[in-house]
Order: C-alpha cells, then structure tokens, then sequence
C-alpha cells in the first residue's frame, strides 16, 4: 500500500514537470530562434521553477472536474 502511494507521489512529480516543460517550451523556441545557442538548461531551470510556483491546485479545479 505504501509502495503505491509512494509512485502516486513520484507521478504527480513527473507529470507536473511534463506540464510545465510544455508551458515553457514556446518561450524556449523563440530563444532559440533568436539567439540560436544552447539554452537547455535555461529551459530546464525555468520548467522547475515553473513546477515549483505553478498553482497546481487551482489549475487542477479549473481544468478537471471531480
């Protein structure tokens, strides 16, 4: 039981951060586009950022129904 709650916790990481990869990828696309050098991290440190400050809860209730 715990092994799966464990997961549940992992996935909902792993989703957030699938989230937020793709709300940032435009803003990466056109860095790239502009100045076209390696900004990889740069999109990787926004999406944690992202991640982390994303009201996750409000986004839920308004995109889900339960």
């Amino acid at each position: 039981m715990e092994d799966r709650k464990e997961r549940k916790v992992w996935l909902e990481y792993l989703i957030k951060f699938v989230l937020s990869c793709v709300a940032v990828f435009p803003v990466y696309a056109f860095l790239y586009l502009t100045f076209p050098a390696s900004l990889f991290a740069f999109y990787i440190i926004t999406a944690v950022v992202v991640m982390v400050f994303a009201p996750w809860e409000e986004l839920k209730s308004k995109f889900f129904s339960d």
